[in-house]
């Protein structure tokens, strides 16, 4: 006659199956906190780069000419190649044509033709505030080889993104300095003006730096 353990019916596995799922918390838990401490948060402010306006400067990227991008603004601040940072402009780049679109990468152990070109030729230069101020901006045609060059600014305004104008322009030759545009920024508003200046090629100008 078969026995019955009258204790069994009492018997239950939830408290094993309660152990297994803490243990299941616990590792999932610890696997966070190590990938945590592996891979930090990033500090918010560590590295916030800004701007509320672009002004970019594009030519033909085969071109060894050396177009340059002026700014200039109510204050008489001026950001070119003689000065890349005022004011909360900046320029990002003094780019000679195809002069420094070259990387030389030779080693002792190769021969000095070891290059990497990319042809690109742009400038850009950022505004980094929405005050209330006004802008003329104007293009160069510094040096080059006697050939006209096809450029194309674009001021562009960032936050949100709205290319606000396109102007086309002929350089035809070394020297040749011609407007692009003026505008005010009133309450964070852009207004084009008829304010057509120069900047490279004005008396200011001369009388600092000499002829560009």
């Amino acid at each position: 006659m078969k026995t019955v353990n009258k204790t069994s019916k009492y018997k239950s596995t939830l408290g094993f199956v309660d152990l297994l799922f803490n243990l299941l918390i616990g590792f999932v838990f610890l696997f966070l906190l190590a990938f945590i401490l592996i891979n930090p948060v990033a500090k918010k402010n560590t590295f916030e780069p800004k701007a509320e306006y672009l002004i970019v400067l594009t030519w033909n990227d085969r071109s060894r000419n050396d177009i340059d991008l002026w700014i200039k603004d109510d204050a008489d601040n001026i950001v070119s190649f003689n000065g890349k940072d005022i004011a909360l402009m900046n320029l990002d780049r003094d780019d000679l044509g195809q002069r420094n679109d070259t990387l030389d990468t030779s080693v002792d152990n190769k021969p000095r033709e070891s290059k990497e070109e990319i042809f690109v030729n742009r400038e850009v230069i950022s505004i980094r505030s929405k005050s209330d101020r006004s802008f003329s901006v104007t293009t160069h045609y510094y040096s080059g080889y006697g050939i006209e060059e096809d450029v194309t600014v674009e001021i562009i305004q960032v936050n949100p993104y709205k290319i606000l104008k396109v102007k086309k322009f002929n350089l035809e030759e070394r020297g040749v300095e011609k407007f692009v545009a003026s505008f005010d920024v009133r309450n964070g508003n852009v207004i084009f003006t008829d304010n057509e200046t120069r900047i490279a090629t004005s008396k200011q100008l001369y009388m600092k730096y000499g002829a560009p």
